[in-house]
């Protein structure tokens, strides 16, 4: 059967609807037409009935099964600005920045592109506000806690192992249901839990051995991309950003919004101390289903314990690092550059090294 037209009699009662904020009745009314005869015209009414209802999780999927029939430049583009407006309402809003740039790039012709992505970047602005208030309240409240500990815990070589590692490993495992103890630093998994494992990590990570964790390691790791934004901000030398492309500014300027306001809460170190906790989490998990040998896993809680100590001059620094660094890592990699929801999970994260361990004190020479 055709599809029905863009000047059907319908769009006349649809339209009526719409300034009548009853938009159920769009919904029912789109719903009853037979998919093979419903245009992307129609579709693009029921994606903004269901987001002017705030149901954004029936609308992202409705867009989902709208996105292959759309070929037409202003289709594409439209499907961009309405995710775009999806992420700002769910609070992601250099996602939806980055929606309202990929519809721009599409179609040159729209010129509200900077209205959009300026109303956008205010909320941002207000969101890490927040964020950077909670932390500011956070660090002092840990570092007092810290220093009036009754019993202070000298950490040792290799004690310091675990430490290290079970801040990733303790977030990694809800994927799995398998927690990696922290007071065995070569547990071993049990057989009925190694199948989900070993498929976590060759599946879902690729990583199958030594080599192949070395190689994630070093294409993940925050430090030297966080160093280079954080050198940007402090001598103002902007790289040209005309050849980037929407989803790379959108990832630059996300980037240094957020550290330019963490700054202060960042060690001399930087962020290395998530790089380092999330690289033997996935080691200590490489270990229990026997990816890893002895002299592997040792080799790598010595590599991760040297660098620390030598980046690191206290706890505090690399509790510190490895709060901003999971804030970094959930706000750039996780959440889709949601500030709340990240910045939520990197306080949890300091809230575990305080709790979990209070009193601790860094032990050992710094390298030079």
């Amino acid at each position: 059967m055709a599809l029905i037209s863009d000047n059907d009699p319908i769009y006349e009662l649809l339209d009526k609807w719409h300034e009548d904020d009853e938009y159920e009745k769009i919904l029912e009314k789109v719903d009853e037409i037979p998919m093979e005869e419903r245009s992307n015209k129609l579709w693009f009414r029921k994606i903004s009935a269901l987001n002017n209802l705030k149901r954004y999780d029936e609308a992202r999927e409705e867009i989902a099964k709208l996105s292959p029939r759309c070929t037409e430049t202003a289709d594409i583009g439209r499907l961009f600005y309405m995710m775009g407006y999806i992420y700002d309402q769910k609070n992601c809003e250099f996602k939806a920045i980055e929606c309202y740039r990929r519809r721009a790039e599409i179609d040159p012709s729209w010129d509200e592109c900077d209205e959009w992505v300026n109303d956008s970047l205010g909320y941002a602005k207000k969101d890490m506000d927040r964020a950077y208030n909670a932390f500011s309240r956070f660090f002092p409240d840990y570092a007092e806690k810290n220093q009036n500990a009754a019993e202070k815990k000298t950490v040792e070589e290799p004690d310091i192992l675990p430490y290290i590692s079970a801040m990733g490993s303790s977030f990694m495992s809800s994927n799995l249901g398998v927690k990696l103890p922290l007071d065995q630093p070569f547990f071993k998994c049990s057989e009925e839990d190694k199948p989900k494992v070993v498929s976590f990590l060759t599946d879902r990570m690729h990583i199958t051995d030594l080599k192949s964790l070395q190689q994630d390691f070093g294409r993940n790791r925050l430090a030297p991309l966080t160093s280079n934004i954080l050198h940007i901000i402090e001598t103002g030398e902007e790289p040209p950003l005309d050849k980037l492309n929407a989803q790379q500014l959108t990832h630059y300027e996300a980037s240094k919004l957020l550290l330019g306001k963490m700054k202060e809460f960042i060690p001399e170190g930087g962020l290395a101390a998530w790089d380092y906790s999330d690289m033997l989490a996935i080691a200590r998990f490489m270990y229990s289903v026997d990816m890893l040998t002895n002299t592997e896993i040792m080799q790598t809680y010595l590599f991760a314990n040297d660098e620390c100590k030598r980046l690191f001059k206290s706890w505090e620094e690399f509790t510190h690092s490895l709060t901003i660094g999971a804030f970094y890592n959930a706000f750039t990699r996780d959440t889709s550059y949601n500030i709340n929801q990240s910045a939520k999970f990197a306080i949890n994260v300091g809230l575990f090294c305080m709790q979990t361990y209070p009193g601790i004190e860094w032990l050992g020479e710094i390298k030079e």
